[in-house]
């Protein structure tokens, strides 16, 4: 069975919000006000898209552009979560690599089948934890090629072109950043 939603849900979504902010307040984490937007702007971001869903499942052409729109959405946050500048799109290929190959070969051996109540949760789980690799992996290489700049100049003093010297500091820390996603599976 579904969960059920209804009045009495809304109420303990609210009270458990309510809670949680006020724990952060009495903690003096400076946070309470954050925590109270962002549940409420969950909530009716939520609400939103169980009606966008409720209305693409029924075709695949709109299922198939609803898919994209998460996919754009993923790519614009994790980009502007890395860099913060005009450059966030080219978290498309990360994203992409590590979804649309899944995806494909879910949908060709029909283990998920071309419906979106089928589609867009697997398909969404998929862009969530690419989107989470690919920030944790470009926050921590940007940050590591910062730290160890002279190390990245050492590599080009010595030979490398810029991109192998910089791939040469950052191509750890950045597998490394997929651990957590790794022990979670």
């Amino acid at each position: 069975m579904l969960l059920t939603v209804n009045v009495t849900f809304g109420v303990v979504l609210a009270v458990l919000l309510a809670v949680a902010a006020t724990v952060a307040a009495v903690a003096h984490l400076g946070r309470a006000r954050e925590i109270a937007v962002a549940g409420v702007r969950a909530a009716v971001q939520l609400g939103a898209v169980s009606l966008v869903i409720g209305w693409v499942v029924r075709s695949v052409p709109l299922l198939l552009a609803f898919l994209l729109l998460m996919y754009a959405v993923a790519v614009w946050t994790a980009g502007r979560r890395i860099t913060g500048n005009g450059t966030w799109w080219w978290a498309w290929l990360p994203i992409a690599a590590g979804v649309v190959p899944v995806v494909a070969a879910l949908l060709l051996t029909g283990l998920v089948p071309l419906k979106g109540i089928a589609l867009i949760p697997v398909t969404g789980i998929l862009i969530g934890g690419a989107l989470t690799a690919t920030v944790l992996g470009g926050r921590r290489a940007l940050d590591e090629l910062v730290l160890r700049r002279g190390e990245v100049e050492a590599g080009m003093a010595l030979g490398l072109l810029d991109r192998d010297a910089r791939l040469e500091v950052a191509r750890g820390p950045a597998a490394d950043a997929l651990l957590p996603g790794l022990d979670q599976t």
